[in-house]
């Protein structure tokens, strides 16, 4: 099966009358996933499809010709031993790479058969990519980078090390600021009544 540049991993159809506040989150697009979503196994296999050079297929220099890479870019990819390889390599740090622009330059080039071979495999490499990235986000701990400046212990406290939590923390900080600016006040207006002017006759 031809897999679509703009076709997300399938995800199961909700039954009707679910509630989506129970949903996973919106899964995203290939066009939104990097080029490192591909594993080695995937690149290897790409590799031995592209690497040959023949007259009547697309190769890896007509895929480097759509990635924009200029003549003297692509006569140097040429020393290579797996010079698709490192044309992936180079074209991942690249603005605009990603999977699903890859997999829209191999159907513009006439490479259905790359698609259909390596379709499940990319497919399933970008559902354990997305996967992956879920868990991390999900595991990392919240983070306050800066309640208050005036307060350096505030910086970077997580819920791990604050046993108050970051919430409790900064109210108490609030609170205690607020006091602390309403007794100055106090102050300030207690010195003023006491500045009594001394008559001099």
């Amino acid at each position: 099966r031809r897999l679509d540049s703009a076709e997300a991993p399938r995800r199961p159809a909700m039954a009707e009358g679910d509630s989506g506040a129970e949903s996973a989150p919106p899964t995203p697009s290939l066009s939104s996933l990097p080029l490192a979503a591909l594993n080695v196994r995937v690149r290897r296999r790409l590799s031995l499809f592209l690497n040959v050079r023949t007259q009547v297929a697309a190769d890896w220099t007509g895929l480097a010709e759509e990635m924009n890479f200029e003549y003297l870019e692509i006569r140097r990819l040429e020393t290579h031993p797996d010079p698709t390889g490192s044309l992936l390599d180079d074209w991942q740090g690249r603005p605009g790479a990603s999977v699903g622009r890859l997999l829209e330059l191999l159907a513009k080039l006439g490479r259905d058969d790359v698609l259909v071979e390596l379709g499940p495999s990319i497919e399933e490499d970008c559902k354990k990519y997305i996967l992956k990235q879920q868990q991390e986000a999900s595991e990392k701990p919240l983070q306050v980078d800066s309640v208050d400046s005036s307060i350096p212990w505030m910086s970077g406290i997580t819920i791990r090390d604050d046993p108050l939590g970051a919430v409790g923390w900064w109210w108490l900080s609030l609170t205690i600021t607020c006091k602390a600016k309403n007794v100055t006040s106090r102050l300030s207006l207690h010195s003023a009544s006491l500045q009594v002017p001394i008559r001099s006759d």
